[in-house]
């Protein structure tokens, strides 16, 4: 199936926002030290962007944290509720068309279709 299948069950912009959010919160309960500094997401026309902010981290444990990082490209962990061939995804994509984490780092930005190919080696 292509990446830009319609969803079943189509949701809303707040809502995909907010899955991707639930995703955050979700990795952070589990102990996903990174999760932690991820602490602004926003929705712009379809450009899903989220901010690693090292205050909510520590400056020392975020360096860390950045240097341990196992993503290329931290959008890769920020796409991650977007990148299967499930419902949840499908609908995500619908309104997410790329994602791009702002940090110390600088910007790292993904679009959805090579977040959804990096994960299922389909086109």
């Amino acid at each position: 199936m292509p990446y830009d299948d319609a969803p079943e069950t189509p949701i809303s912009r707040e809502d995909a926002v907010a899955g991707v959010r639930a995703y955050i919160a979700e990795r952070r309960s589990a102990g996903v030290m990174m999760a932690e500094a991820f602490t602004s997401i926003e929705l712009i026309e379809g450009v899903l962007t989220t901010t690693w902010n090292e205050d909510a981290v520590g400056k020392e444990k975020s360096e860390v944290l950045l240097e341990l990082n196992p993503f290329e490209n931290l959008a890769t962990f920020i796409g991650t509720p977007l990148a299967f061939e499930n419902e949840q995804g499908r609908q995500i994509r619908q309104h997410v068309h790329a994602v791009s984490v702002v940090g110390p780092f600088g910007v790292g930005t993904l679009t959805t279709q090579e977040i959804y190919q990096r994960a299922t080696g389909l086109p």
